[in-house]
């Protein structure tokens, strides 16, 4: 009996089976990374849906096929049909869901895939009604087999592939798909061609008509893909905003972790040199101090209070550096001068002092901020006095490279493994250590002294041969010409002149003190504790120098600056601050003050301003 086919019918039947083929695919990556509480749920619903569209090909696709007689079905036959197409369907997205599979067991679920396909197939069409049965060619028979098995390794190969991310291989789902689905309807029209209608057949009577069928069972397949498709994607997105989710909680976790260790840090790196203030301060107090004794105490809390103000310029300098706003005043300077001065000014604090410190160096010039480079130097010996035990060897060396300029500082101390080596340079990391806290810090240093270096062009690098070996920190800077020698400047020697001064500080423990300072130079100290009157001392008395707070209630020293410079008076004004930053010392210029000065106070160079300002 000759055998034709409706051509939409056939179409419909390929565009089923693709779509068919992409449900399972989504399916199988959506099981894969489903919970164990919604992975059967998916695993069995996404059997049904895919088994449905499997069969709803194959059963649109003989119903696509036009004999001389019409066709009955049975319907347990044709059910029994669809639940094979269910059962495959499902070990398949089992298969396919799982993240990794051994050779054999691809093998045999390809195998047992392709053969259920065909079972399916062959089981549909025996619940056609037709007499003399319907014959088939052995050899036809056996290449639908082989294409169905094909198309079995096909969608596993597609489904354990590594999707890639760039270009059209993103989208590798949709043309697995398409050729899956190509394969699917091949092995089916590969067996209808197997199928031998013999001529004269006759069949049952149909009880609805071909078309509805068709159009029934295509509805309701693209429904149900359709449904499953929409269903994924859903769940899909929901499944990242709750990883997302999750991931924003762990992270301000993580970020209130760190948070509450680095405020326990400075809680204890600011407790420390205050307590041993404290304890000094208590020993002053005591009547009849010897003289020792009494050193002893005011070296304690020069010391501590040096420390103090290392802490807070380290805090508000990291700042600076992570957004940009630390200003270079760069200027050609011999970097091994610039290194030889930094381990001096080491060494007269006593910071080294019960360290080996050796320096090895050559002049090599580069176009650097002095000041800044001196801080890296500080900050990675102090790293180093920190990480050796006493007696311990640091050693600096400045080097010329084909490339620059070198500085690099090696210590024998406690060594990091690879990991801490890695996080060296993060903001507030630290090796661990001990409640007791011995090395103590904030890890800050390194982190200022990379971003210093890379603000001049350079890079900083840390290395080590494991724990108990030692460190190395490399710095490299670009390098510079050497300039020409000019004549050494001569130094002013004038002596210094006692001055009329005005006080404007709300802080009297800061005022107070800072007048009998002034005071016992041989200066004329008077004294002011707001804006206001600060301004009306500094008009009617008219020194020659006023150091004035920024922070003052009642008027700001910005405001007071601009009021008495508005009155013509030329007195040098000096801002005395908290407020460090390179915003700051421009606004005090432009509101006309002379000098910036931060708190503390360099007070050697506090008295040297007041002394040398012009009368």
């Amino acid at each position: 009996m000759a055998q034709h086919y409706h051509h939409w019918l056939v179409l419909v039947s390929i565009l089923v089976a693709i779509l068919a083929s992409y449900t399972a695919l989504t399916l199988a990556l959506r099981i894969r990374v489903a919970s164990s509480q919604t992975a059967p749920a998916w695993l069995v619903g996404g059997g049904i849906a895919m088994g449905i569209g499997i069969w709803s090909m194959h059963f649109i696709g003989m119903l696509a096929l036009l004999l001389p007689i019409d066709i009955a079905y049975n319907l347990s036959v044709t059910l029994l049909s669809m639940l094979i197409a269910i059962v495959v369907s499902t070990f398949a997205l089992h298969i396919a869901s799982r993240r990794q599979v051994g050779r054999a067991a691809l093998v045999g679920g390809g195998v047992a895939m392709g053969v259920g396909i065909c079972a399916m197939h062959y089981v549909g069409m025996a619940a056609i009604e037709i007499a003399p049965p319907i014959r088939y060619d052995a050899a036809w028979v056996a290449l639908s087999f082989v294409i169905a098995i094909a198309a079995s390794f096909a969608a596993f190969g597609v489904a354990f592939s590594s999707p890639p991310q760039a270009g059209w291989r993103r989208y590798h789902k949709a043309f697995g798909a398409v050729g899956m689905g190509l394969a699917i309807a091949g092995m089916h029209y590969a067996a209808m061609v197997a199928a031998e209608f013999p001529a004269g057949a006759v069949s049952g009577v149909t009880l609805v008509s071909k078309a509805w069928l068709a159009g029934a069972v295509t509805t309701i397949t693209l429904f149900v893909l359709f449904a499953t498709l929409l269903l994924s994607l859903m769940e899909a997105r929901a499944a990242a905003r709750a990883a997302r989710m999750q991931a924003s909680l762990a992270a301000a976790a993580e970020t209130s972790r760190a948070k509450d260790e680095f405020l326990a840090m400075l809680g204890h790196e600011l407790r420390n040199p205050l307590a041993s203030i404290s304890s000094a301060v208590h020993l002053l107090k005591q009547a009849g101090l010897e003289d020792k004794h009494r050193q002893f105490a005011q070296d304690v809390i020069a010391r501590q209070s040096e420390h103090l103000a290392r802490i807070v310029d380290d805090l508000l300098d990291v700042g600076r550096a992570i957004t940009g706003k630390i200003m270079l005043n760069r200027e050609p300077i011999d970097l091994n001068a610039a290194v030889g001065n930094a381990l001096r000014t080491l060494d007269a604090a006593g910071t080294t002092a019960d360290r080996c410190v050796t320096m090895e160096g050559a002049s090599v010039w580069v176009n650097a901020d002095r000041t800044r480079i001196e801080q890296i130097v500080n900050n990675l010996v102090l790293n180093a006095v920190q990480h050796t035990t006493p007696g311990g060897q640091i050693a600096v060396r400045v080097a010329a490279t084909p490339d620059g300029a070198l500085v690099s500082v090696r210590d024998d101390g406690a060594g990091m493994d690879t990991e801490t080596a890695a996080h060296a340079f993060e903001l507030f990391f630290q090796a661990r250590q001990g409640p007791e806290r011995r090395r103590g810090g904030l890890g800050i240093g390194l982190t200022l002294a990379r971003r210093i270096a890379e603000l001049h062009g350079g890079t900083i690098e840390a290395g080590s041969d494991g724990p108990a070996r030692g460190s190395t920190f490399t710095v490299r800077l670009p390098a510079v010409p050497a300039p020409a020698a000019s004549p050494t400047a001569r130094l002013d020697t004038a002596p210094r002149s006692a001055r009329r001064v005005v006080i404007v500080e709300d802080s009297e423990d800061a005022r107070l003190s800072l007048q009998r300072i002034l005071e016992r130079e041989g200066h004329t100290v008077h004294t002011a504790a707001d804006g206001p009157s600060g301004f009306d001392a500094i008009a009617k008395l008219r020194p020659d120098v006023a150091l004035i707070d920024i922070g003052l209630p009642g008027l700001d020293g910005y405001k007071v600056a601009e009021l008495l410079r508005s009155k013509g008076l030329r007195t040098y004004l000096i801002a005395l601050t908290g407020y460090g930053r390179a915003e700051d010392r421009t606004r005090a210029r432009e509101s006309g003050f002379d000098e910036h000065l931060t708190k503390p106070p360099p007070m050697e160079r506090l008295l040297a301003l007041v002394a040398g300002a012009a009368a």
